[in-house]
């Protein structure tokens, strides 16, 4: 996804990955759209480009849809959920997996682990960030990242955290309005202050939008939640 395929067709990206332990119509719907994925990874001319996204095309969707984009990179991919579980932190984990099986793995809205796009986050311990999203209050505490450091180890970045509300606001995405809080964390602890951006439903806690720091390699990786 962020590497080889910096921008796949939505309707592949969102589709195929119903492939492998989906339902059957999202099967169906799978092997109707992988001749675009197909046509994509070879580098035929003849692709058709990524369709605009409309109000009517994310509610077209049969599934939950989230985009990624790794900003030094100007990668762009969309994904849907793979699994989802509850362990003894806070928050449920969902996995979300791209077309070509990368995988942004959530807690609450925080990024807690990346596979397959390099430089990659193996764990994060933020417990007060996703109190915070959950209470929708501001909650400072420590955001530990462990990145893979392509040596079989991993680095540990330890990072002191301060959060504040930026204010209430009306977030639009696609055309559709959502009123949220604006949480951000301002973090210090690896060359400067880093920061963690966190637009969160005021009514149910839902994360919409996020811009958060994902180590020295990623750098920002920004997530919108376009279907729920």
């Amino acid at each position: 996804m962020m590497n080889g395929l910096k921008s796949l067709a939505l309707c592949a990206s969102l589709l195929v990955a119903g492939c492998s332990g989906g339902t059957d119509e999202q099967n169906t719907q799978a092997s109707q759209f992988r001749s675009v994925l197909d046509a994509y990874r070879a580098g035929r001319q003849d692709v058709a480009p990524p369709p605009q996204l409309t109000p009517a095309l994310i509610a077209s969707l049969t599934v939950p849809a989230l985009e990624v984009t790794i900003e030094n990179r100007n990668a762009t991919a969309f994904l849907v959920p793979f699994s989802e579980r509850r362990d003894a932190g806070p928050g449920l984990v969902r996995t979300w997996r791209s077309a070509d099986d990368v995988q942004i793995i959530v807690r609450d809205g925080v990024i807690a682990a990346t596979r397959g796009v390099s430089n990659d986050i193996g764990s994060v311990d933020a417990d007060a960030a996703v109190k915070a999203i959950q209470q929708r209050s501001p909650i400072s505490g420590r955001h530990t990242l462990y990145i893979k450091n392509g040596n079989n180890g991993i680095d540990e970045i330890p990072l002191d955290c301060e959060m504040r509300t930026v204010g209430n606001e009306d977030l639009v995405i696609v055309g559709r309005s959502f009123p949220v809080v604006h949480l951000q964390e301002n973090c210090t602890g690896w060359k400067g202050v880093v920061a963690f951006d966190y637009w969160v439903d005021r009514r149910d806690a839902t994360v919409w939008q996020t811009r958060q720091w994902s180590g020295p390699g990623l750098g920002y990786i920004r997530t919108r939640l376009l279907k729920k």
